[in-house]
């Protein structure tokens, strides 16, 4: 994610189109908003919007589903087909984030190297490049094999990109969400509760990494490539008052900010669950 990708986050969310569509298990109806960019194309979804062809994996292999999202506050469920053939539709060269009335946002898509649009949870894959003991030693690592490097100049022109956590290890740079969702994944890996999280930092769009840990909390920044080494402690969140978060997620879960972007504390009540997505079953 470029540092101006999400230079507001209020304009970012302020602008919508709403998708309507029976997706969820009961038979409710229900609207899901897709929330764009300010001075993004508006466009008409068609009434069969829902006929798509379904997406396609990471790999090139398809898809028969891609698992389900549960969406916590209004205790509805969106199920795999129809939440693949929503992705399909999504086009935006950009973080997209998944809007229901009323409850914020539930969570977001992001477009992959192959420009597919998969949610956030599913950049996480699973990933452990080769197991350690040293809780330190995977921040210090990627601070040593990846180089930071914008989307824009990486991809020819392209703004957003992600790459997923097994990518973000074998390609030799990336920007700041790259390096973020290697980093949680393989403290993952590790048995550690680690979450990217998505906000400001100085005024520009940004990704890092929160580990909860024995009570406390650690922000790392995992593009820093100085002053690190295998025994250095993490620093404590509360020590980074120029981080300001808005989303966070792990494999399965996405939370929102609900309180002031000016928190230190990633964890209590500001901190909405927004939802949840069931893994599917590789195929």
């Amino acid at each position: 994610m470029s540092r101006d990708g999400w230079t507001s986050i209020a304009l970012f969310c302020s602008i919508c189109f709403l998708m309507f569509f029976n997706s969820f298990t009961d038979t409710t109806d229900s609207a899901l908003s897709a929330l764009v960019r300010p001075g993004a194309d508006h466009f008409a979804v068609p009434n069969d919007y829902l006929s798509g062809s379904p997406i396609t994996r990471k790999d090139g292999s398809s898809y028969d589903n891609i698992g389900a999202l549960y969406i916590i506050p209004i205790d509805k469920r969106l199920v795999p087909e129809n939440l693949a053939k929503e992705l399909s539709q999504r086009k935006q060269g950009h973080v997209v984030p998944l809007g229901y009335r009323g409850i914020g946002t539930i969570n977001m898509s992001a477009p992959s190297t192959s420009r597919t649009h998969f949610l956030v949870n599913d950049y996480l894959e699973g990933f452990e490049p080769y197991p350690v003991k040293n809780i330190m030693e995977p921040l210090y690592v990627i601070s040593q094999r990846k180089q930071y490097q914008l989307d824009a100049r990486q991809y020819s022109g392209r703004q957003e990109v992600w790459q997923t956590s097994r990518e973000a290890y074998r390609f030799s740079r990336g920007d700041c969400e790259d390096h973020a969702l290697l980093l949680a994944d393989w403290l993952i890996a590790m048995g550690e509760d680690a979450r990217v999280v998505l906000g400001e930092y100085r005024g520009g769009g940004h990704a890092w990494v929160v580990l909860l840990r024995d009570g406390k909390e650690y922000l790392l920044e995992a593009t820093k490539k100085k002053g690190l080494s295998r025994s250095k402690p993490y620093p404590l969140a509360t020590l980074h008052k120029d981080y300001q978060p808005v989303y966070m997620f792990n494999r399965s879960e996405f939370w929102e900010n609900i309180g002031s972007k000016y928190t230190r504390s990633y964890q209590g009540d500001h901190w909405q669950k927004q939802s949840q997505y069931d893994v599917p079953t590789l195929l």
